[in-house]
C-alpha cells in the first residue's frame, strides 16, 4: 500500500508544520528535527527558541487550508 503525501509542508529553522487532507477536513501537525548522532529525528517538544518559527509555520499552514 502506497504511503500518503501531506498536502502541504512549511518548514523554518527545524520546525516543520506538515498539513494533512482527511476526506473534507484537514489536519496539522507541528515537530521539530534533531540530530541524534548521525541520526535526523523528530519531537513534538519546541524550546522557547522554536515558538516564534512554530508561530510562522502554523500561519502558513493556515493560510494554506484557509485558501482550500
Amino acid at each position: 500500500m502506497a504511503k500518503s503525501q501531506p498536502a502541504a509542508k512549511f518548514r523554518l529553522g527545524y520546525v516543520t508544520a506538515t498539513v494533512w487532507k482527511n476526506d473534507d477536513f484537514f489536519n496539522t501537525v507541528l515537530s521539530k528535527s534533531y540530530k541524534d548522532g548521525d541520526d535526523w529525528k523528530d519531537t513534538d517538544q519546541l524550546g522557547t527558541g522554536d515558538l516564534l518559527n512554530a508561530a510562522k509555520v502554523l500561519q502558513r499552514a493556515e493560510e494554506f487550508i484557509s485558501q482550500q
